[in-house]
């Protein structure tokens, strides 16, 4: 019984003595930050300055469209960005794009009218860049240049086109959703 408790004590010793294969250790910082704002987007009536996601295309008569791609009607628009404590501009990222997309269907370069009762036929709703450019459905916007103090107003304009030989009367609203790529 003597000789296991000499044992015991000098396995101990020798267990401190042999040299240990410890991994070096450290500790890795993160930084960052979740935030849930965006930089508010205002849509603005260029004539009357008033804010709101209404567009008035006017009232167009059937026969203005007299073959399919006619333009007819509509109206400007500017998308307003201001730099503020909740949109603060990267100094990095100071250039837009806009991409609109139809939410009642269409297609090449023009955005559906509302499916309702007595809608016009025939037709649909044309977006264009400052450039001029008609703006697909889905497709991306020239490039705007933003302030990184000031607001920016990136203008566009809306019209009616025909997708068909002939146009029919009725209402003619349509609902267009847009996002903003800040790079």
């Amino acid at each position: 019984m003597k000789l296991s408790l000499v044992t015991l004590p000098l396995g101990l010793a020798l267990s401190f003595a042999v040299p240990s294969a410890f991994a070096t250790t450290g500790t890795i910082n993160f930084a960052g930050k979740i935030t849930s704002a965006t930089c508010p987007i205002e849509i603005v009536n260029p004539e009357t300055g008033l804010v709101g996601n209404l567009v008035r295309m006017g009232e167009v008569d059937a026969s203005a469209f007299t073959s399919v791609g006619t333009q007819a009607g509509g109206g400007g628009f500017q998308m307003r960005i201001t730099p503020s404590s909740v949109c603060v501009m990267d100094p990095t990222k100071l250039n837009a794009t806009v991409t609109f997309t139809s939410v009642q269907g269409g297609g090449g370069d023009h955005y559906g009218v509302k499916p309702v009762s007595g809608a016009a036929e025939g037709v649909a709703v044309a977006i264009k860049d400052f450039t001029g450019a008609l703006l697909p459905s889905g497709s991306t916007s020239a490039i705007y240049p933003l302030s990184e103090t000031d607001p920016t107003l990136m203008y566009f304009y809306a019209s009616y086109i025909s997708t068909q030989a002939i146009v029919s009367a009725g209402p003619a609203d349509a609902d267009v959703s847009f996002s903003v790529n800040i790079n």
